[in-house]
């Protein structure tokens, strides 16, 4: 699987990962977000975001978890 690279402030959305779970999967929508990237962790190809508001999300997530916004 090839690496994403984000930079930072880069907007992304997030998989859902309990899409995969849900009977009703086929009308959900499978991202959400936007979120913005703050940080980048290298050795594990991890990123932290926060919210576009500026308020910050705690969650650490992988980089095939994420995709990126086109221009809106």
């Amino acid at each position: 699987m090839k690496k994403k690279k984000f930079k930072k402030n880069d907007l992304v959305m997030m998989f859902d990962i309990w899409h995969h779970y849900n009977v009703y999967k086929k009308l959900l929508p499978k991202w959400f977000g936007p979120f913005v990237i703050r940080k980048m962790f290298v050795d594990n190809g991890s990123y932290e975001f926060e919210n576009v508001d500026g308020s910050p999300n705690l969650d650490c997530i992988n980089h095939d978890k994420l995709k990126k916004v086109l221009d809106m």
